[in-house]
């Protein structure tokens, strides 16, 4: 009986690394595992779970991590899983490729040609050396790494074209691990969020060190009205030193240090002041975002630059022109409204005996999201890396060619053999070209001694 072959643990761990259904199972949880990034909303509150799905589900929710997949401790394991695994995968086939193409292949023995799936055989009226060098001049034409050897009296050739092209799947599959990595990087170094600012006001920058000025903000529009782009006149600043300027729209953001600000949204802000049995309370209020006025108060404003309404009495804008401005306004106290009106600006508001709303002025506010992603350059890096790789394996077709060329008494005998992966009848029809090259010549050389 054979012996037992003794395979220790990190052979063990090493074979379940580089096994290709590992590969599968780890896409196919993770494909499954990220369809909750899509079903639960990402980023809430306790309280929107809470509310959204009950306390039992809203548990699972975030002792799952359900709420943050792409950052949950799991997400993380499994893609560093996969990574390990295609990483181990690919060195496992970089070392017997790697000598595939780098190792000359002769074939001494007759045999080895009369096994080859491609074949054939002629006889030459010229000189061994004669027919030898004929085929290194036409390979070499032909733009393939050629080389030539003799052994007593005998002459070995090999020609090889496309040889990297097997190192595309290869690429492909580490530029996936690149990609990983990078986004991996990314998501645990940078950061994004979402600003709402006023012209006029500054806003800082905690994970960068400097802040951010808005200097102007301004709309372009199309005769009907209709936005054709919007503009945001930013200033950088370190301290009290202004470093950067440049005022940016839709798709042609400012980045500096790293931190890109794109121009998303904008809106209006509502200025006023609520007075509360005598006590003065200004504010700003954003469109449909609820501002504190103190005393469990808040107000919600939607601002109208052109008011009207329909014939059911909704308010509705004109135009985004400030030609006849409102302020659609809710006040509350905790939870319960207390009035919900429309108002002129400029003309106090009494809601009950003790609370009076003024709403005194309007602005602009410019919507900006603010990233930073350290791991971008990674990620373009494993995306060049993968066009390579799909290049290589879809444009670059590794052929190899083995010639043996044998002195006879008048002229030699030429055994020779080709292997091509893919599309192999190509190299067959080239193959058949060069015996028939050869008998063509072999009868030009006859009628020319007759």
């Amino acid at each position: 009986m054979p012996e037992a072959t003794n395979i220790t643990y990190p052979q063990q761990v090493w074979k379940w690394l580089t096994s290709m259904r590992l590969n599968l199972f780890l896409l196919l949880i993770i494909a499954g595992l990220a369809v909750f990034g899509s079903v639960v909303p990402q980023g809430e509150g306790p309280a929107f779970y809470n509310q959204s799905y009950g306390p039992l589900r809203a548990n699972f929710i975030q002792l799952f991590h359900l709420h943050d997949v792409y950052h949950s401790w799991w997400f993380f394991t499994l893609v560093f899983l996969l990574t390990v695994s295609l990483l181990a995968c690919s060195l496992k086939r970089l070392l017997p490729l790697w000598r595939q193409a780098t190792t000359l292949q002769y074939r001494y023995e007759e045999e080895s040609y009369s096994g080859a799936p491609i074949k054939g055989k002629t006889f030459s009226p010229k000189s061994a050396g004669e027919t030898a060098d004929g085929l290194f001049q036409r390979y070499r034409q032909r733009r393939y790494r050629v080389f030539l050897e003799e052994k007593q009296g005998r002459f070995y050739f090999y020609a090889d074209r496309g040889r990297f092209g097997p190192f595309g799947s290869l690429i492909t599959h580490l530029s996936l691990v690149v990609i990983v990595i990078g986004a991996l990087y990314g998501g645990l170094t940078g950061f994004k969020s979402y600003a709402n600012i006023s012209e006029g006001e500054s806003f800082a920058i905690q994970k960068a060190g400097f802040s951010v000025r808005v200097n102007d903000f301004h709309i372009d529009y199309y005769d009907d009205y209709m936005p054709k782009q919007y503009y945001s006149d930013l200033q950088v600043m370190h301290g009290d030193q202004e470093v950067m300027n440049k005022v940016i729209s839709v798709n042609d953001p400012l980045t500096y240090q790293g931190v890109t600000f794109y121009q998303t949204s904008y809106g209006w802000v509502v200025d006023g002041v609520l007075t509360n049995l005598g006590k003065e309370t200004r504010f700003s209020s954003l469109d449909r975002e609820a501002a504190p006025v103190g005393d469990d108060l808040s107000i919600t404003t939607l601002f109208y630059p052109d008011y009207t309404s329909d014939a059911t009495g909704h308010p509705r804008t004109r135009s985004p022109l400030p030609q006849n401005p409102r302020v659609v306004y809710a006040l509350y106290q905790g939870h319960q409204a207390l009035k919900y009106d429309v108002a002129e600006l400029g003309k106090p508001v009494k809601v009950n005996d003790n609370i009076t709303v003024t709403f005194n002025g309007y602005r602009q506010y410019t919507g900006l999201q603010i990233a930073r992603d350290p791991g971008i350059p990674i990620v373009y890096t494993g995306s060049a890396l993968m066009v390579l790789g799909l290049l290589l394996s879809f444009y670059v077709f590794p052929r190899r060619i083995w010639a043996m060329v044998t002195p006879d008494p008048g002229g030699c005998r030429v055994l020779i053999a080709g292997a091509a992966h893919r599309f192999p009848a190509r190299l067959t029809e080239e193959i058949q070209e060069l015996l028939e090259e050869l008998q063509r010549g072999e009868k030009n050389d006859q009628s020319i001694r007759k």
